[in-house]
Order: structure tokens, then sequence, then C-alpha cells
């Protein structure tokens, strides 16, 4: 006579809301090798209850196992199911295949357990039945998750009418010593794909959410999940993701009645205004950007009338456009991501610090406090733009003929635009999606290597009059060149190396990304070596403007010391963008965050470099300039301006502590990783129970970056009649006040240099013998 083993496995759990107990009942086993016909068992069951039923064979028949839920009193059948034996006793061992499972409303009776079958049939049944009430104050429930076997709660919320459920927060915990076993978790209040999900926990859910876990995961139900939050028998489902190991846990479920963001958004963006200080700091220290000041606001709305139709505005234009391409671009395949993992609801998609998810309620699924935290960008972009439309209205009203504030709007939109990179990022924040928060990144990091190179720019060309001094042997940088041999390259490499990185291209294909990428990379360094004189040329050589009694002149010198430390750096980085260059093909770093770094990088030497000519502007205003009989730079500059300089710098690289601080070190995800190994790096919010670790990081790195961005603006000279103003006019006794016409006056210059108008002298550098 063959034998067949029939196992049912009941798995129920109870809970309530708000429970005043926890009962715990225990566990029921019926010795094997009993006849099963007509065999009952009786248990009790709460209101709310869950119960999940399988039945498996040991061998393949013909027979037919029946089990049935009926009330004691009345003998009322309330589910049942059947199954036929088709299965070894391994496959029973290996896999649990539930074939059904209900969830009801039950009232507080007793029910009765019957399984049926062929007469000389033998069986097992063993079930769990356990009613466990959870607090809703998220005080943590210890459960055991046992492999093969799912672990089911359940929870209600009764009291909807009454009680104003903002979210809710369903936790799980796992312990230190268990990272590396993979659970599970499911929240729904759909029994099929309860069901489903525990055949196969990577299954599709429509009406669900799941996630994976090692030692925490949260699910925050709300308005604008999907489920939605409402009132009714909410369950929670945990299996083990391929292992055979015990896995020990705490669920908690806690409610959230008291949650409004729109004030602590408002607070966010006044305390970004108070960033207005920073250019006028800037502007009082490093004031050579502007020596005069004549702004009115019939003239500032005329600046802001010409800003669409005349003066040199290509790259400002040019960052709008490129804007509206890749956002326009990157929102498609952003919110393609994000609905994705919410038709799915698959929170692996998205890497979230679960920890301080705080849901945009009435509008999107989103976390609202990683979006807001953008504002500072944007609000900065606003403010700089605002400097620089002011700046320009005092050369307009004062019929300056030499200024050009194209790269200093761009760095205001770039800010904007940056926020709004971001912002997108941060809707689905993953790996494929993080080329989108570098978007302006990018950018921003070209304008500042750009902006310096522009500062440093002498055309050769002579003017007749002096303040049109202004040169470029050393050509400055086009919009045009710009985009087309710098940001779209990295662009397009940045794009194509993320796909790759999260799923690798075909050997074909990638062989010839980075050898081109290779040669992308070579060819930059190499502009880089001719920008900074270090290729044998004659063409580029450092040009300096000398001013003395003979007029002035641009001096073209050649090779010295310094040329011996600008070789040792230009080295040190070509060792480091080689570096950064193999990892990257060797997939142990990022292409996003190799282009960014690099940048960084190099606008930080030549940030550098080019302050310690900023530092010799200052010394010329401190001993040229400030004089007891300037009424406008009075004897008592000589000691603000250092102490503001140092200052500046303090707060400034304060800033940059900070903001890095918060970015490194408080860490709270890793898109690099699995979402269940990220999701082990998740902190709880560290002010007002809103914002996070990144989140601050966005308000300080935005700080941080506008004071840098102010002083390169500096740098870069924008108002080169300004900037003429001070080097020409050594005695500012003779400068007559609010007439800078005066400087090209032919008489005036006769009178001052001793010679004509026609002062400059290109001094051609001699060959060596």
């Amino acid at each position: 006579m063959g034998h067949v083993r029939s196992a049912i496995v009941f798995l129920l759990l109870v809970c309530g809301v708000v429970g005043n107990e926890s009962r715990i009942f225990a566990d029921y086993i019926v010795d094997e090798n009993q006849s099963f016909t007509n065999r009952s068992t009786l248990i009790s069951v709460g209101k709310g209850s869950l119960i999940s039923i399988r039945l498996g064979c040991n061998q393949e028949s013909s027979d037919f196992l029946t089990a049935y839920l009926q009330r004691d009193d009345n003998k009322e059948v309330v589910a049942s199911i059947s199954t036929e034996c088709s299965a070894t006793v391994e496959d029973y061992k290996k896999s649990y295949r539930w074939t059904r499972t209900f969830s009801d409303d039950f009232e507080d009776l007793d029910y009765r357990i019957v399984v049926t079958g062929a007469e000389n049939a033998f069986f097992e049944v063993q079930y769990h039945v356990s009613t466990i009430r959870l607090p809703s104050d998220g005080t943590a429930t210890p459960h055991e998750i046992t492999p093969g076997i799912p672990s089911i709660h359940t929870f209600s919320i009764d009291d909807w009418e009454e009680t104003n459920y903002r979210f809710v927060d369903v936790s799980v915990q796992g312990w230190d010593n268990q990272t590396d076993i993979v659970g599970k978790m499911i929240v729904t209040q759909d029994k099929d794909e309860l069901y489903n999900f525990l055949v196969s926990p990577n299954t599709t859910t429509l009406n669900s959410m799941r996630l994976s876990y090692s030692s925490f995961g949260r699910i925050v139900l709300s308005d604008v999940s999907k489920p939605i939050l409402g009132p009714g028998i909410w369950i929670i489902g945990h299996v083990l993701y391929n292992t055979s190991a015990t896995k020990n846990i705490e669920i908690s479920v806690s409610v959230n009645t008291d949650y409004e963001y729109v004030s602590k958004v408002v607070i966010l963006t006044i305390v970004s205004c108070f960033g207005v200080i920073l250019p006028i700091f800037c502007r009082y220290i490093f004031n050579y950007m502007n020596a005069e000041r004549k702004v009115s606001f019939k003239a500032w709305r005329q600046v802001v009338v010409n800003w669409f139709y005349s003066g040199n505005k290509g790259l400002a234009y040019l960052t709008g456009f490129l804007a509206w391409m890749l956002l326009v671009s990157a929102f498609q395949v952003v919110h393609a991501k994000w609905g994705e993992m919410m038709e799915k609801g698959d929170r692996d998609i998205c890497y979230y610090n679960e920890r301080c998810y705080r849901p945009y309620l009435g509008y999107y699924d989103v976390s609202v406090n990683g979006i807001a935290s953008n504002i500072p960008f944007m609000v900065h972009g606003a403010l700089i733009i605002i400097s620089v439309s002011l700046a320009e209205t005092s050369c307009f009203s004062l019929g300056h003929k030499r200024y050009d504030y194209s790269i200093a709007y761009s760095f205001g939109l770039a800010f904007i635009f940056e926020g709004f990179g971001s912002l997108l990022y941060h809707i689905c924040p993953s790996q494929i999606i993080f080329q989108f928060d570098t978007l302006f990144m990018f950018v921003i990091s070209q304008y500042i290597i750009t902006a310096l190179v522009d500062g440093h720019a002498i055309r050769k060309q002579v003017y007749e009059d002096a303040h049109k001094l202004f040169s470029s042997k050393r050509k400055s940088i086009r919009s045009p060149k710009l985009f087309l041999f710098f940001l779209g390259p990295a662009y397009g490499f940045n794009f194509l190396g993320n796909l790759h990185y999260i799923s690798p291209l075909p050997p074909a294909i990638s062989f010839f990304f980075f050898f081109f990428l290779g040669l992308w990379v070579a060819g930059i360094m190499l502009w880089a070596a001719y920008k900074a004189n270090l290729l044998p040329t004659t063409y580029f050589r450092p040009a300096t403007i000398h001013f003395g009694a003979q007029g002035a002149e641009v001096r073209e010198e050649k090779s010295s010391t310094s040329t011996t430390i600008k070789k040792v750096c230009f080295v040190a980085y070509t060792l480091i963008v080689f570096i950064g260059f193999v990892m990257v093909v060797l997939g142990k770093l990022v292409i996003s965050i190799f282009i960014l770094g690099e940048l960084i990088v190099a606008l930080l030497i030549m940030t550098a470099a080019s302050f310690m000519y900023l530092l010799g502007d200052l010394w010329f205003t401190l001993t040229k300039v400030v004089r007891p009989n300037n009424k406008k730079y009075p004897i008592r500059y000589r000691y603000i301006i250092p102490v503001g300089v140092v200052l500046y710098l303090l707060c400034g690289l304060g800033l940059v502590v900070v903001s890095l601080f918060f970015f490194v070190i408080l860490e709270n995800t890793d898109k690099s990783i699995p979402p269940w190994d990220s999701r082990e790096l998740n902190k709880p919010c560290i002010l007002n129970d809103f914002w996070d670790a990144h989140d601050l990081w966005h308000f300080f790195a935005s700080h941080a970056l506008m004071m840098i961005v102010l002083v390169v603006m500096q740098m870069q000279k924008p108002c080169r009649d300004c900037y003429m103003k001070y080097k020409e006019i050594q005695d500012p006794a003779k400068e007559r006040n609010g007439d800078l016409e005066a400087l090209v006056d032919n008489q005036s210059k006769k009178a001052l240099y001793g010679q004509k108008p026609e002062i400059l002298k290109v001094i051609p550098l001699k060959t060596e013998q």
C-alpha cells in the first residue's frame, strides 16, 4: 500500500489597530500516520483574522485532499480548498505552493478545521495560530521567520472617520547579525496578491507595495500611495529570499495624524533668501567688477528688456536651450521609472531614505522633503541673476562699451536648472537616474573653468581707446566650442556609461565606447596643456598688462619657474584622470562621478591659482586706490578688506566642510548597491522631523557653491571698463567722479601719460638663438 503524506499549514495572525493585550496560541501538531477521514481540529479565531491554507502530497496519485473551515456552532462552511496529489515529498519540502488564501472579518467565535480524503490515506497537519494586537505608536513586536513558512500579520483601521490619518509607517527591523539574510515584505488589502506574493515574491502586484530588506525596511501608506490608505484590514506578509536560515525581525505600525509640510517648505525658502547677503558681501570685499554704482529702476528695467534682444547673451541662451531639451527628456525617463515602481508595487526600483520618507500628500507618492530641499539652488540662482542684472545696469547707465555678463547670467540659470535636475532625480532616486542629478553640475563646473580662462584672456587687437585694452592671444572658450567639444560629449558618454554600468553593453560596443571615451579625455588633456602654456609652441605665452610712465602695455613673458609648478600640477592631475579612467573601464567607478570629479578637481586647481591674481588686484586696491583723500575708498578699507577676505574664505570653507560632512559621513543611500543593502544606510530625520542629512547637504552645498561662483565672477572680470579704471587710475584724486569717459579722452590721456592715446604696446617674444 502506497503511503500518502498530506500537509496543511495554517497561519493565522490577527492584528488590531491599538490593542490592550496580546494573545499567543500554542502550535497544534497532529501526529502523522493518522487517518484524516472526517478528522477535525477546533481553533479560536478573532475578528479580522487571516487564514492561509496550502495542500500538498508526497507522491503522484489521483487522490484529492479537501480542507474546510466551518463555524463550530452551526457548521456553516466559510472556506474550503481542494487539491490533487501530484507532487513528490522532495518537491513539497522545497517549495510551499499556496493554492488559496482566505481573508474575512471573522467574528470572535470557535471554528473547526475539517480535512477529508480517501479512507486509506495517512496525513500530518501542522498549523500555527496567533493573535497579536500591534500598538499604533510604533512599538515593535518581535517575530521569527522560518525558511519556507511565510509570516503573515494583519492590522485593521476601524476609526477612519474619527481619526485624521495622514500616513501610516509599516516597518520591519532585522537583527544586526543577520544582515546577510534577505527578506521580502508586502503590504496589501488584496488576498489574491498576497497569494501571488507568497508563491513568487518578485511577482508584479497592482494593488500592493513590496520591498526587500536585510536589516531595515519601511512602507508608507498615504492618500497618494498605491494602494491608497483607507479603512479595513491590512495584511503584512514576510518571506525569506533564497536562504535556509531563520531570521528574527521586529514589526511595527506607526500612525501619523499630525503632519504638514507647507510651513517647512516656506521656512526653507525664506532662509534660502538670506543668501542675498553673500553677493553683497562679495562685492563689498572684491569690488572691482563695477567701479561705479549708478542704478535706477528705469535703467534696470531697460537692461531686463535688453536681455532678450541685445548684447552678447549667447551662452545664457544656449544654457536655457540645453535645460529645456535635457530636463523635458529627463522628466520622461524619471516619470516612467517612477510609474513602473507604482504600477508594479516594487519599492526596490527607487532608492529612498525610508526612515525619513515624507509623502507629498494629495499630489505625488514621492519624498517631498527630498524634492523641496532643492529650493536653495533655485533661490540662489535667482539671486545671482538679480545681482548680475544690477551690475550690468551700472555699466549700462555709465555708458560702458566693454562688458559681457553672459557667463555670469549663465551661472544663475545653471543654478536654477540644477535645482530642477536634482528635483527630478529625487522623484525616483536610482543609479540610472543619477545622471540627471549631475546634468547641470557638469555645466556649472565647466562654466567656472570657462570664466577663469576668460578672466585671463587678452586680445591682441589694438584699439583706439585705452579702456578697450583687453586682449586675446589666449582666447576665451567660445560658447559653440564649449557645447560641441565639452558638454555635448560629456553628456553622451555619461548617458552611455550609466547604461553600461547598469547592464553591460555588448563587447564590441563597449570597446568602441571606451576607445572614443579615451580619445576624448586625451583631447581634453591636450587642450588643458595648451591653455596652461605647457606645449612647445610660440603661439601661446603668458601675457600680463603693465602700467607705467610710458603707458599701458601687454607683455608676453618667457617661461619662468612658475612653469615648473604648473607642470607638476598638470602631471599629478593627468595621473588622477588616468586612474579614474581605468576604474571606469573596470566598472569600479560610475562614469558620472568620474566626469564630475575630474571637472571639480580641475576647477579647484584653477580657482586656487586664479585667486592669487585676485589677491594681487586686492593688494593693488589697498596700496594704490585706498587713500586718505579718496571718499569712495577711505583709509579704513585697508583693514576692512583684508578682514573681509579672511572671513569670506573661512565662511566658504566652513560651508564646504559642513556640506561634505552631511553628504559623505551621514550618507543615507547608495544607489550602486542592492536596495536591501542601501536601506541599511537609511537614517532618521535630523531636523524638524522632516529634513534628513541629504536635504541639509543640498542647503549647505548651494550656499558653498554660490560663494565660489561669486568669486569666480569677480575673477572673470565681466566689466572690462571697470577693471581698466582700477588699473589705469593710480591717483584717485585725478578721477572725475561718475565720468568714466574721461578715461578715453585724448587730452586726458596725453596729460596722464604724456603720449598719444594709442598706448598699447605688444612686446613680441624674442626667439632664442
